[in-house]
């Protein structure tokens, strides 16, 4: 009887023992998969998530210059698990893949400065910038669909692909395109990245180029950039990511259809962007391409006056260019400093003394290493009169200059950002406030003028200016000065007895907001002072 009991013993023991492994064994095989594609489900948006920073990052360090580093963490481990067994730990890489060139054909700036036109018909007005994207494959034990993550072209966006059959998802929306279709921002990714692992790495964009306002082109713009992303179709697709506005200038009303490449155009002027930002090593560093003046071509000075002289290097994204060396030369007077290294800003400040002797003399400004002989975009000059003269064309009438005026015209009225831009100078005999102003070009078609740098007033009277846009401006609902109305100056304008006061005027357009050329076109201005007198001034703009 206790050998029958024994053996019983013995079976239970046995069908326990059976029973405990095929838990395990099911639990191996369906509880710890289950469990871990949920890990690398939840790390997998985790990962997304982290993307969207980097990209944020990146758009952020284009337009800034300041870095963004960012963290990723490229795969995961498993629960802990007493009896079971885990795969080995999930893991990802995030690398930059070689996208192709990003095109922008037709930049025409014809009111643009005399140095970028230049650099722009040396490059048959055909801009042409290598580009990467950045993207994230994992390696999952468990999720098999998962997705690969990609950012290009300021799209961040998921791939899945199932057999023949590839569809996408966007995570974020674009900023090629801004939402009026009067603004093309470009971001140009360079550099070698490839980072595969477990754990967390750090993704440290650095600009390589920061726009400082973009250029505006005139007429019609074409943009070509490489994707992967879908341009048309019945699913995600770029022609759903572009603005759908119904003026004319709408990129997604002209819309070229490519497998592999978004064309688009834009219409009736555009502000075109172009930053650089490159990750990892190897990218392309920017270089020195064309330099502007800052300060006007023709200037009237006295015997002996000291002034200065400022011109700006752009590279080849058409933005500030630090550090390159930049030469000047006078065919006559005395230059302090005739070597000096661009600032920040791209800015060189050369101070001039002029000779004694009446005349004409040039100051020659240049980088690289055969100044003036170089290309035309590596150099400019500067157009000095003693003891007086016109000054860069600009011919001054009797309206404020004739006696008992406060305010006299120094004739040396000219373009300063463009040819829909004006700068002069005038010279106040006793100190005055301006408050109000009253612009017209009688001869020009031009209507209004409006910033198109964003943020900056549409007038400048020395420390004084009347920005459309700022909220302390009377009907700052109006984003636009119109000519011919006199308006109430945002800040007065302050002005010593016998001192110059620079005046700028930015930019003249007409009622269709197309930039006017107003080289060589009358000027008129009616000023107020703060006791209510006027004083008219008109004359003459000169011209490039």
């Amino acid at each position: 009887m206790s050998d029958r009991r024994a053996v019983a013993g013995l079976v239970g023991a046995v069908l326990l023992f059976g029973i405990l492994v095929i838990s395990l064994s099911l639990y191996q095989a369906q509880v710890v998969p289950s469990e871990n594609q949920r890990a690398e489900f939840e790390h997998n948006q985790q990962v997304q998530n982290q993307l969207g920073d980097v990209r944020n990052a990146i758009l952020r360090t284009a337009s800034s210059g300041n870095s963004q580093p960012t963290s990723v963490t490229l795969g995961t481990r498993y629960p802990s698990r007493t009896v079971a067994v885990n795969p080995p730990p999930a893991t990802g890489q995030l690398a930059t893949e070689s996208a192709g060139n990003v095109t922008v054909s037709d930049v025409y700036v014809s009111s643009g400065p005399e140095g970028l036109q230049e650099y722009l018909a040396s490059k048959n007005h055909t801009l042409t910038y290598p580009t990467s994207a950045l993207v994230y494959t994992p390696d999952y034990n468990e999720y098999r669909n998962a997705p690969k993550t990609a950012y290009e072209n300021t799209l961040l966006y998921n791939s899945f692909t199932s057999g023949s059959d590839d569809r996408y998802l966007p995570l974020t929306g674009q900023s090629i395109v801004s939402t009026s279709g009067e603004r093309v921002s470009l971001v140009v990714l360079t550099g070698n990245y490839r980072e595969s692992d477990v754990g967390s790495v750090t993704v440290d964009p650095e600009s390589v180029s920061t726009p400082s306002g973009g250029v505006y082109v005139n007429g019609s713009l074409h943009v070509s950039v490489p994707t992967r992303y879908p341009v048309n179709g019945t699913g995600a697709t770029w022609r759903g990511l572009l603005p759908n506005v119904t003026h004319a200038k709408n990129p997604s009303a002209d819309l070229n259809l490519s497998p592999d490449r978004l064309n688009f155009s834009t219409q009736n002027g555009t502000r075109l962007r172009i930053g650089a930002v490159g990750i990892g090593s190897g990218g392309s560093n920017a270089h020195a391409a064309y330099i502007t003046r800052e300060s006007a071509r023709a200037l009237r000075v006295s015997s002996g006056e000291t002034i200065t002289l400022s011109a700006q290097v752009h590279d080849e994204y058409l933005n500030p260019y630090a550090g390159v060396t930049v030469n000047a030369r006078a065919d006559r007077g005395k230059i302090r400093d005739t070597s000096q290294t661009t600032d920040e800003n791209g800015k060189v400040h050369f101070e001039y003394t002029a000779p004694e002797t009446s005349g004409a003399y040039s100051v020659n400004v240049s980088f690289g290493s055969n100044g003036t002989d170089g290309p035309l975009a590596q150099w400019t000059n500067f157009s000095v009169t003693v003891p007086s003269g016109s000054g860069g064309g600009g011919t001054g009438s009797d309206g404020g200059s004739g006696d008992g005026a406060t305010l006299a015209y120094n004739g040396d009225a000219e373009p300063y950002n463009g040819g829909s831009t004006i700068q002069f100078t005038m010279t106040a005999s006793e100190a005055v406030t301006i408050t109000k102003v009253n612009i017209s070009l009688p001869s020009s078609n031009a209507t209004r003028l409006q910033d198109q740098s964003g943020g900056q007033p549409e007038i400048y009277i020395g420390d004084g200016y009347y920005d459309a846009n700022d909220d302390n401006t009377a009907n700052s609902d109006i984003t636009y000065y119109p000519l011919g109305e006199s308006v109430k100056l945002t800040s007065d304008a302050t002005i010593e007895a016998d001192e110059d006061t620079v005046v700028r005027l930015q930019q003249f357009q007409n009622q269709s907001q197309e930039e006017v050329d107003v080289q060589n076109e009358p000027v008129e201005i009616t000023f107020t002072f703060a006791d209510g007198s006027t004083q008219p001034l008109s004359f003459t703009n000169g011209a490039y």
